[in-house]
């Protein structure tokens, strides 16, 4: 105990206990006595936390908004835009067969063939020098304008030459020793159709006459030549056959290389030795004639191809026709005409009283022989007499027969782009873009193909939609499909709500 200064006794320091806070008020108090500090602190994050909840909640609605905005839309549904196919329009000519003999008639590029009838296989002479040509030039192929390799002319080649001038047939001279071009030789074959230049070719070609038949013979196989076969290179033997139908497949395998077909063009060409050559096909450079062959033999009878180019609004397509085993004028006769002499003896009478006289007179009587040649080795002087007009005809008719298609119209409605939305259709129309037409033979159908684009809804007017490819043969044209207006699109708000957009293309003729 302490004492005061008076003396009495001083009072004991008073101890205050704190007992702990009940309920939730009391430990509130409690926390706010022990951490006031703290508790500002807190009270200034609040507002930067709930900004950032804020922005992430809107960034993820923006992302996905944006997501249902641009939603990808469906592919259009390719469809063909053809209910009906086109045809030709108009009836097919009657072409002007020849009366004896077989005929026919192509027109490559339309895939168009046509033969007067049945046909069985026959002798066609010179026309078999096409297939030498053409084995010659899938074997050794020529640039057009180029000569080629050289070719040597071997003692063999000579006494080939020697044997057909015995025969009659037709040659081009040569010696050997020399070399002819590989350009001059096929000259000399198609041009002026010698025996010999194709024996040459052959052996040059394949080792031998027999080696090179084969591969001719494989060639008309490849072709579809069913009625042909070969045994020789020139068609001088009359066991070489074909069909008219057959020899035109070799024509248009010819006249599709440009050496071949440059070549039969020629009026003339100058080959070594015999100087200009002519070609034997006459009308080539008449009528837009550009080759290709004649044959003749007293077996073959007159056989004779010809092609022309038909020509409709600037568009050019090749014509070729054939005819076979064609009449020939009478061969000419050779004669001998020979004189003797014949003497006649004339009695005269006398006057009365005057004796008898007689006279002698010799005159000259000519006297006429026939040769004893066979009639089937008598030369006529133009076996292509009645087969040109015939074969003429029938080219000139198949090239009339010719005609156009009008395929696609510029700005004809072709069809709809259908966008569907929120149980609805909507829809813009499309059409094609240019017109277009293609070269035919009355009756044939004209295939088509199209294709479609990806179309978005909102596209405008003149948007490509797809292409539309018409077809005869292997002339073919391309037409784009464009729109015509624009492509409905829904609002941004629906999109945002609801996503994506289904596109499809109908086409007019599915309506």
């Amino acid at each position: 105990m302490t004492t005061t200064d008076e003396g009495s006794a001083a009072p004991e320091p008073s101890v205050v206990v704190l007992a702990e806070p009940s309920g939730r008020r009391g430990r509130r108090a409690a926390r706010g006595s022990r951490g006031g500090r703290h508790t500002a602190h807190r009270r200034r994050r609040w507002p930067w936390v709930v900004a950032a909840v804020i922005v992430l909640l809107l960034g993820t609605g923006t992302f996905v908004a944006v997501q249902r905005i641009d939603a990808p839309l469906a592919a259009a549904v390719p469809h063909d835009p053809t209910a009906a196919a086109a045809v030709v329009p108009g009836a097919a000519p009657v072409l002007p067969w020849p009366s004896k003999g077989q005929g026919a008639v192509v027109v490559p590029s339309l895939g168009y063939a046509a033969q007067s009838g049945p046909e069985s296989p026959v002798p066609i002479a010179s026309l078999t020098k096409m297939t030498t040509a053409v084995v010659i030039l899938r074997d050794h192929p020529l640039a057009p304008g180029s000569d080629g390799p050289d070719i040597p002319v071997t003692t063999a080649d000579v006494a080939e030459y020697d044997a057909e001038l015995k025969n009659d047939e037709s040659s081009a001279p040569i010696q050997a020793g020399e070399t002819i071009t590989e350009r001059q030789m096929l000259e000399g074959l198609l041009l002026a159709s010698a025996n010999d230049l194709a024996f040459s070719l052959a052996v040059w070609d394949a080792g031998s006459v027999p080696a090179f038949v084969a591969k001719m013979n494989a060639l008309a196989s490849t072709l579809g030549a069913t009625n042909t076969h070969y045994v020789d290179a020139s068609g001088y033997d009359p066991a070489s056959v074909s069909a008219a139908a057959d020899v035109l497949r070799v024509a248009s395998a010819g006249m599709a290389i440009p050496a071949f077909a440059e070549i039969v063009a020629m009026p003339t060409a100058t080959i070594p030795l015999a100087g200009t050559v002519h070609n034997v096909v006459t009308e080539v450079g008449t009528n837009g004639v550009i080759g290709v062959k004649s044959g003749y033999t007293s077996k073959a009878g007159a056989c004779l191809v010809l092609a022309a180019d038909r020509v409709i609004d600037g568009r050019s397509l090749l014509v070729i026709e054939a005819v076979l085993g064609q009449p020939t004028p009478p061969p000419t006769v050779p004669t001998t005409t020979t004189t003797r002499p014949t003497t006649t003896t004339t009695t005269v009478p006398p006057p009365a009283g005057t004796p008898t006289t007689s006279s002698t007179t010799t005159t000259t009587v000519p006297r006429t022989t026939t040769t004893t040649i066979p009639v089937d080795d008598l030369p006529i002087a133009d076996p292509f007499k009645y087969a040109r007009p015939t074969a003429e005809g029938l080219l000139a008719a198949t090239q009339a027969g010719i005609s156009r298609v009008t395929v696609a119209t510029a700005g004809s409605p072709a069809g709809e782009v259908t966008a569907s939305w929120g149980g609805q259709v909507h829809t813009a129309s499309y059409v094609t873009a240019t017109g277009a037409w293609l070269p035919g033979w009355p009756g044939q159908t004209v295939a088509s193909k199209t294709t479609f684009r990806t179309v978005a809804p909102g596209s405008s007017a003149g948007t490509r939609v797809g292409t539309t490819l018409y077809a005869i043969g292997t002339q073919f044209q391309a037409v784009s499909l464009v729109l015509h207006e624009t492509v409905p699109e829904p609002s941004v708000w629906w999109r945002l709500r609801h996503g994506g957009v289904t596109v499809t293309t109908v086409p007019a003729a599915s309506r």
